[in-house]
């Protein structure tokens, strides 16, 4: 009898084992993922034909714009649209391809809105292939290879995809005409195309990405073509001495480019004199590497000067200006969306790690708060942007339909309320930039040589990551000053001339920074014993796959997504309202 119960329990465990490869199989398999993401999105466009089926806010100038491409009307503009005609060509491919098979008879709003729905699946394709990417690099220099490094599974690549794409402020676009989707989705292929430096696709993508938002012009040109100018310069780490970097970095055509995670306040101020220095200095050279993003910038700029501006209609009310506020606005948004990636960090610098759950705990040190000497200087120039050039769109109060009319009635409620908000924008930044450098003191590779001739080629070859050992000891894994430095300004460039905030205008600076987030938590030695670990028993089983063989903190970002999305939708299609001058018709409340 008791051998017989031993049986049992032993084909149970052998079933359950059984069932947990398969379940990791299925966790690693992209196709999984994608059928999540683009069920999820059919699910929300169905909602939303349900609940709304006739056009809401924008949608109104997006179809009848739409309708007039379709009627091959295209010298007719409507006079509120402010971007592009990407979309619209967008449709009229997509609904002539459906009209030629006999599928589609008459154009429906439902057919539009399906035009975004079905590009969830082609979005989760593209952020998939740019992670690996990212996560896949060699001090810096990009190599492509289907085997991931040891500290990365395939399964935590996959479940950050997935997050990726349910990121609330975009998934909500999925299941309404708007330009948002395709405009990001446009800036990632870009994207792709330069990790690959397929230089010609990513020209004409780059194009095609001005086609859907104008101020896409900064990431296809101004941030890639920063990466290619540090790309291409030697990274030889002149020496830091104040009174050599820039002379080194002239002379050496190399650049004082330090981790984020290594780097104090002056080695910021560094980098930019270094990569200045060495870009002048070697500035014949560069030219013929940034011929692709001089053309994207060429094109743009015909473009602006037959347009007569920026924006194609309602120019009056959309009319540039230098608004610093939106640089400190970006952080509170960061943090909002991705708190589940940024408490570790925030934790780690404020608690001693022997108090923190083992989830939590690094052993990697250098985590803490800046100085206050170094803090106090930028809060007090935060607290100037926020005195001086606060600027609130007369749209922002006048539309209560968005939760910036909320954010913004809070900080005017009182005068000391916006300055009582630069300490959260400190604090913000700080996790943003923190968890962009990664963890300090991890293990990778040794640095490559720098090589000798700038106008060498680069080999290309794979580099596959073994096991660590005594020769990963350089402690150089993570993101660069430079590659910071560059996003910021991109970053800038795309916001502070736009007089309205939206949360729309932030969505491809969080993508752009979500997809630099790479590593798991924890990174390096530490999580490949973990990933190496033997499993025998079934709470070790549920244990490793919550948190440890599996960075926890994409479970608490699928949750809380989820929910937020959840939240919003469910806000959107119930909280109907009416505003008295205008009884009769429903406003919903969205991004």
């Amino acid at each position: 009898m008791s051998e017989s119960i031993l049986d049992m329990e032993e084909g149970v465990r052998k079933s359950y084992a059984g069932s947990m490869e398969s379940l990791l199989r299925i966790a690693e398999s992209s196709y999984t993922t994608s059928t999540i993401v683009v069920c999820l999105a059919t699910v929300w466009h169905q909602l939303i034909e349900k609940a709304v089926p006739g056009p809401y806010l924008d949608e109104f100038f997006h179809i009848q714009q739409a309708e007039l491409y379709l009627q091959g009307r295209f010298s007719e503009w409507h006079p509120k649209i402010t971007t592009p005609p990407g979309l619209y060509l967008l449709s009229l491919l997509y609904l002539g391809c459906l009209s030629l098979v006999g599928i589609l008879n008459q154009v429906e709003i439902t057919n539009l809105r399906r035009t975004n729905a079905w590009a969830a699946g082609l979005f989760l394709f593209s952020v998939e292939s740019v992670l690996r990417g990212v996560v896949i690099k060699y001090d810096g220099l990009e190599f492509f290879d289907r085997t991931l490094p040891w500290f990365w599974s395939l399964a935590e690549l996959n479940h950050a995809t997935l997050n990726i794409c349910l990121f609330p402020p975009l998934f909500f676009f999925f299941g309404l005409y708007y330009t948002d989707v395709w405009s990001a989705l446009s800036v990632i292929i870009t994207l792709r195309f330069h990790q690959k430096q397929a230089t010609r696709s990513m020209v004409l993508a780059g194009i095609a990405s001005l086609f859907f938002r104008q101020t896409n012009i900064f990431w296809v040109a101004i941030y890639l073509g920063g990466l290619e100018v540090v790309r291409k310069l030697r990274r030889d780490r002149p020496s830091a001495n104040w009174e050599t970097v820039v002379f080194d970095s002239w002379r050496y055509c190399g650049i004082y480019d330090p981790l984020i995670s290594q780097a104090s306040f002056g080695d910021y101020v560094k980098t930019v004199f270094s990569i200045v220095a060495a870009a002048t200095g070697s500035f014949k050279i560069l030219i013929p590497y940034l011929k692709p993003y001089l053309i994207m910038l060429g094109a743009f700029g015909y473009f602006v000067i037959w347009n007569g501006g920026v924006v194609l209609g309602d120019k009056e009310n959309h009319i540039p200006s230098l608004h610093l506020a939106q640089m400190l606005y970006i952080w509170p948004y960061i943090m909002f969306f991705s708190f589940p990636l940024l408490y570790p960090y925030i934790l780690n610098a404020i608690i001693p790690q022997k108090y923190l759950p083992s989830p939590i705990r690094t052993k990697a040190p250098g985590i803490q708060l800046p100085r206050f000497t170094i803090a106090l200087p930028i809060m007090a120039i935060m607290l100037l942007i926020v005195h001086f050039n606060t600027i609130i769109h007369p749209f922002t109060l006048a539309d209560n339909r968005h939760y910036t009319f909320y954010v913004f009635r809070l900080l005017l409620r009182h005068p000391a309320n916006k300055y009582l908000a630069v300490p959260i924008y400190f604090i913000c930044a700080w996790a943003a930039i923190t968890a962009f450098g990664g963890l300090p003191n991890v293990q990778t590779l040794p640095n490559p040589k720098p090589p000798g001739d700038l106008n060498a080629p680069q080999p290309k070859k794979t580099v596959r990551f073994p096991p660590p050992s005594e020769a990963y000891t350089t402690q150089d894994r993570g993101h660069h000053i430079s590659t910071l430095l560059i996003w910021l300004l991109a970053t800038a460039l795309s916001l502070v001339t736009a007089p309205l905030v939206e949360p729309r205008y932030f969505i491809v600076p969080w993508l752009v920074w979500r997809l630099h987030i790479a590593s798991p938590w924890p990174t390096g030695e530490e999580a490949y014993k973990k990933r190496k670990s033997k499993i025998t028993t079934v709470g070790a089983r549920c244990k490793a796959i919550l948190y440890g063989k599996h960075d926890h903190r994409l479970w608490l970002e699928t949750i809380w997504f989820l929910v937020v999305n959840w939240g919003v939708g469910y806000v959107f299609l119930k909280w109907e309202f009416e505003w008295e001058h205008e009884k009769g018709k429903v406003q919903r409340f969205m991004w």
